[in-house]
């Protein structure tokens, strides 16, 4: 599986979360997330592990099937209440 920007902003959009928000909950910078979501920057796979983990923590799920996408499950969400 292959996590680009364009999941993480799209996963971000679902969640209605601001990149300042996601980068509390992941502990990776704002700005970092912005370049990768932009495809300006392409973060290790440490970074972008953190980014998916917070993320499926509250309800993503992330594919990469012959269209690839994010999808949200608010009844999967580890920390919900948080999205």
């Amino acid at each position: 599986m292959v996590i680009t920007g364009k999941h993480i902003a799209a996963a971000r959009g679902l969640l209605g979360l601001s990149p300042s928000e996601l980068a509390e909950m992941s502990s990776v910078h704002p700005k970092t997330i912005l370049r990768f979501e932009n495809e300006q920057h392409s973060p290790r796979p440490a970074t972008v592990a953190m980014l998916q983990r917070a993320l499926e923590d509250r309800g993503i799920e992330f594919y990469n099937g012959g269209d690839p996408g994010v999808r949200l499950f608010r009844s999967k969400a580890k920390k919900p209440g948080t999205y």
